[in-house]
């Protein structure tokens, strides 16, 4: 409902203030709906009311700061956070080159961003809110979780402050959540034997390419039967023409965790053991991924962590072994944050190699470590490890 027009005397007063002729002063109505006489002092009782309404009634005052503020601030900084969101996340992947991995989770968090800022100006985002994207999104989630989604907004705000659409970044003011000692029990041998023996073929290869090269989803999704040529973030086998001394070629590994540091390029000689798992692979699919099967239901969008119908997403490789380690009861008794993953199939290598004498720390792709390195034609510079393979019946007579 509109208010009642203002006396022809009044027109040209501030909100709220008028003049009672009847006592010849001028009175204003506070905030609290009590009258104040402000004297009869026209130019005085209106200077103290427009400063009054500046500061108590901000939103229905029209300022200098107010009319800035309406048209979208002197940077854009007045405009809902959600418009700027997609570009700052743009210019953080260009400027850091993070894993494909890192990128995709990068998507998915940009999105809740854009949902939760929609309504709210890039400058006058607080820790409160902060605080209310963490409790809206990922209440229930570990302190691990909750402490990356922190670090994904201290980090989209600090290129906010650097275009100058915000002042200083609240989400560093957030304090980190304290985060237990890595509580997940490790995969054993038998374990591993246990859910190798219900797993379909592909995950049979996942897990042993995993054991037997001690790298991890991603790189063991990535790797191809063939390539021409080692080259910069590519896994795959380079064969030779014939077998020289046992050894039948080199797989060649970008480990992507690493990506920027040497150690990351680790050629692996592919012995009578890789040989022979990449060689049971294959199937009828035709599949350039020695990992790799045809999708239940083709309909859906192809993964943006794959480059062919048929590779295996990592996620993908992760979720199945965690389902099929259930179904068979590996650790079972555990809570489900506390039984071993796929990624733990790296660990239990590192253990395997060592039980046999073999340095695992190079083929982990772990710098510092005592090996051999090479410059191939395109002047990557490759880990060359020595030949080791995982003897099971040696490890068993040891273990036993």
């Amino acid at each position: 409902m509109l208010g009642r027009p203002r006396k022809r005397e009044n027109r040209h007063l501030p909100d709220h203030l008028f003049f009672d002729a009847s006592a010849n002063v001028y009175r204003f109505t506070l905030i609290t709906g009590k009258r104040k006489s402000l004297g009869s002092d026209r130019a005085l009782a209106i200077a103290i009311a427009r400063e009054y309404n500046n500061r108590m009634r901000p939103d229905t005052t029209p300022s200098l700061d107010s009319l800035i503020r309406e048209s979208g601030g002197e940077n854009g900084e007045a405009k809902p956070f959600s418009v700027y969101a997609e570009k700052l996340l743009d210019r953080a992947i260009v400027d850091e080159k993070p894993s494909s991995d890192t990128v995709a989770v990068w998507k998915n968090d940009i999105v809740r961003v854009k949902d939760f800022f929609s309504d709210i100006y890039a400058c006058d985002i607080q820790l409160e809110h902060v605080n209310a994207f963490i409790a809206k999104y990922h209440e229930t989630s570990s302190a691990n979780v909750q402490n990356r989604k922190v670090s994904f907004l201290k980090k989209l705000f600090s290129y906010a402050v650097d275009e100058s659409l915000m002042i200083d970044n609240p989400a560093e003011k957030k304090k980190m959540r304290r985060v237990d000692k890595k509580t997940r029990r490790r995969l054993s041998l038998n374990d591993y034997r246990k859910i190798h023996d219900s797993a379909p073929l592909w995950l049979k290869t996942a897990m042993d390419l995993a054991l037997q090269t001690s790298h991890a989803r991603l790189e063991v999704s990535r790797i191809k039967y063939s390539i021409k040529k080692p080259a910069q973030g590519v896994c795959g086998c380079v064969w030779l023409d014939s077998p020289e001394n046992d050894l039948y070629g080199t797989l060649y590994i970008h480990r992507q965790k690493v990506q920027h540091k040497e150690a990351s390029h680790v050629a692996i000689p592919i012995g009578p053991a890789l040989k022979a798992i990449i060689e049971s692979s294959r199937d009828n699919v035709a599949s350039p991924y020695v990992v790799h099967r045809i999708p239940l239901k083709r309909s859906n969008p192809m993964s943006q962590e794959v480059g062919h119908p048929t590779q295996v997403a990592p996620d993908y490789i992760s979720r199945s072994f965690s389902k099929l380690r259930d179904q068979v009861g590996v650790a079972s008794a555990l809570p489900e944050d506390q039984r071993p993953t796929f990624h733990e199939i790296r660990a239990l290598s590192a253990f395997l190699f060592n039980q046999q004498g073999i340095d695992p720390q190079a083929r982990m792709a772990h710098s510092d470590a005592k090996s051999t390195r090479v410059y191939t034609e395109n002047h990557i510079e490759w880990v060359c490890v020595p030949h080791g393979e995982i003897d099971f019946y040696h490890i068993l007579s040891v273990l036993n």
